[in-house]
């Protein structure tokens, strides 16, 4: 059955959506970043993950890279992608593809926290949702 998560702004311009657990990173490079899942394996999807990620102003995600590719898009606030060695500006309206094992990083411009939307594989975070590859048939 379908959910219903309903976005929110609080008073300090940051988004958040009605009961969603946030989850906050606390390493020091990426201190003060925020995810959400706003559709995930609780929501019932199997085949993909919707998350929304708060980067606040002066801040960044990690420098990272990985097997699955992301489909992003910018909801709020500026900043600048680092796409594999070539940094790119982005805004409001902007969507970003991430190859897989492409490296990666999204930051802040400004003074607004940036804000966006990232769909990535299920078994990105569920190893066992993989699809496994079956072999081809022998030719005949």
């Amino acid at each position: 059955m379908g959910k219903i998560h309903r976005q929110t702004t609080e008073h300090d311009q940051k988004w958040t959506y009605t009961d969603v657990p946030i989850r906050e990173y606390r390493a020091d490079a990426v201190k003060g970043v925020t995810r959400q899942v706003l559709v995930g394996v609780e929501e019932g999807a199997k085949d993909f993950i919707v998350r929304y990620f708060t980067v606040p102003p002066g801040g960044r995600t990690a420098y990272d890279q990985h097997e699955h590719q992301h489909g992003v898009v910018i909801v709020q606030g500026s900043g600048r992608v680092l796409l594999g060695d070539a940094w790119h500006d982005i805004g409001v309206g902007d969507s970003v593809f991430t190859d897989a094992n492409e490296i990666h990083q999204f930051e802040t411009v400004g003074n607004q926290p940036l804000g966006f939307i990232c769909v990535i594989p299920a078994w990105a975070e569920h190893p066992e949702l993989k699809p496994q590859r079956q072999a081809a048939p022998a030719a005949a």
